[in-house]
C-alpha cells in the first residue's frame, strides 16, 4: 500500500493562483480570463494564416489578416488595461 501524499504548509500547491499566463490574470474575472484565452487562440490561428498567405504570395489576404490581428490585439490590450485600472 502506498501511503497518501502529505504536504507540509510550505509544500502545498497554491490553489487558485495562476502561473504566468498573464501578469494581471489574477485581477480578471473568469469571463475576462476566458476571453483572453479565446483571443490568444484566435491570434495563433491568424499568425499561422498570415505566414501561409505570405508564403503563397497572397498579398490581399495578408492585409486582411493583419487587420484581424490588430483588432484581436487591441481587444486583448483593452481587457488587460481594465484589469490594471481596476486594481489601482
Amino acid at each position: 500500500m502506498i501511503p497518501p501524499a502529505r504536504f507540509s504548509t510550505k509544500q502545498q500547491p497554491r490553489l487558485g493562483r495562476p502561473t504566468r499566463m498573464s501578469q494581471h490574470r489574477g485581477l480578471l474575472t473568469p469571463e475576462e480570463r476566458a476571453r483572453i484565452m479565446q483571443l490568444q487562440d484566435l491570434l495563433i490561428d491568424r499568425f499561422v494564416e498570415h505566414r501561409e498567405a505570405t508564403a503563397a504570395g497572397q498579398e490581399e489576404r495578408v492585409k486582411i489578416v493583419e487587420v484581424e490581428i490588430d483588432g484581436l490585439l487591441a481587444e486583448k490590450a483593452e481587457i488587460e488595461k481594465w484589469a490594471v485600472v481596476g486594481s489601482a
